[in-house]
């Protein structure tokens, strides 16, 4: 039993590390001119609350260098702090969406600002504010931009020092990088997007948002269904500064898993099988074959070493990892967490987002308490 539970786990291994050097070469070598016209570009930021960097981070947004772009900020209501900040910042491009009711609270302003902002760009981009963009984010973003395909970045978290639960939290984050790659596999995410103005009404995103909770999962599934593109742009990975607590750290990650559950249900219960292989040989083969073991583990570290050394070329120089020993090390932590947050979202869908409690029934149906 041993030696078939290892098996599994190196034939996994080899796998997961062939992708990753896939994606780590797409990392390194993906660099799209840039657009010879600058079309006029929308960016759409849902804010709810203020982090500790949430000014810096606005300030990154307004203080890019595309020339031919505005900036809408949706907040739920004016009594948001979110809301103080930004008028304090000098925005003007604000609008009130109101509490959700059927809907994550994120989706509900996202659709509001697309509705209500008077937009007329043609292109639209969505974007998190709790990310820090360098000035050439909207350049790069767009360059690669077609009216087939979809560009995304993807959000890296900045441990600025050996604080453990912020550690857990980039490396945890950071396993899902050897996802994207240049294939046809990729999915959108939120917090640095861009598509044509025709693709969005193409794919019918405001109808794809009703009752979802997740507003990049709900692109990423109209995507695939009529065959779009999604392009994985690497120089838009993005920081996210700051640290977490042991409990923001288990809310943050089962809350991931349980969309991904809603959302992804392959997905789900392949990665759910894949952790139970790999934590079962890494806990049970020291005391039975740790030459098996040592394989096994070394296979999570070549995994870990490829994939640091590619996200180095493309994070700006504050973001990048000071603790690069933790990320080459860390498989069997950060796939003990994965394990626990799998076996919470099996149990329940029940999540807590922003101070909001809310249960996922389905990719389109979500119960605000």
């Amino acid at each position: 039993m041993t030696i078939a539970l290892a098996v599994l786990a190196i034939v996994q291994g080899i796998f997961t590390l062939l992708e990753s050097i896939r994606s780590a070469r797409h990392i390194r070598t993906f660099r799209p001119k840039p657009r010879s016209t600058r079309e006029r570009v929308a960016v759409f930021c849902p804010c709810k609350g203020t982090d500790p960097d949430f000014e810096k981070n606005i300030r990154s947004i307004l203080d890019q260098d595309y020339s031919n772009y505005e900036a809408h900020f949706i907040v739920e209501s004016s009594n948001d702090p979110a809301y103080t900040v930004l008028r304090s910042l000098g925005v003007t491009n604000i609008v009130v969406a109101g509490r959700a009711t059927d809907r994550g609270q994120k989706v509900h302003n996202l659709a509001h600002g697309v509705t209500h902002a008077d937009a007329t760009a043609g292109i639209y981009v969505f974007c998190d504010a709790d990310a820090r963009f360098p000035p050439d984010w909207l350049s790069k973003l767009t360059a690669p931009l077609d009216a087939a395909n979809i560009t995304t970045g993807y959000r890296w978290y900045a441990a600025r020092r050996a604080h453990l639960s912020t550690l857990m939290r980039s490396g945890w984050n950071a396993s899902s990088l050897g996802l994207l790659g240049n294939h046809d596999r990729n999915f959108a995410w939120g917090g640095s997007m861009a598509m044509h103005r025709a693709t969005f009404e193409r794919l019918n995103i405001l109808d794809a948002w009703r009752g979802a909770l997740s507003d990049d999962y709900a692109i990423t599934n109209a995507a695939s269904r009529s065959g779009t593109k999604i392009v994985f742009v690497p120089e838009c990975l993005i920081p996210t500064y700051g640290e977490c607590t042991w409990g923001e750290l288990f809310e943050f990650t089962t809350r991931q898993i349980v969309i991904t559950r809603v959302y992804h249900r392959w997905l789900w219960r392949l990665a759910f099988a894949g952790y139970v292989i790999f934590d079962g040989a890494i806990l049970v083969l020291p005391f039975t074959h740790a030459a098996l073991w040592m394989v096994i583990y070394s296979l999570s570290v070549a995994n870990n070493w490829v994939r640091y050394q590619a996200v180095k070329t493309v994070l700006p120089p504050l973001a990048r990892p000071d603790h690069g020993w933790f990320y080459i090390l860390c498989s069997p932590l950060v796939a003990l967490l994965y394990l626990y947050n799998m076996v919470c979202s099996a149990l329940s869908t029940e999540i807590v987002w922003r101070q909001v409690h809310y249960r996922l029934i389905s990719p389109n149906e979500t119960r605000v308490f």
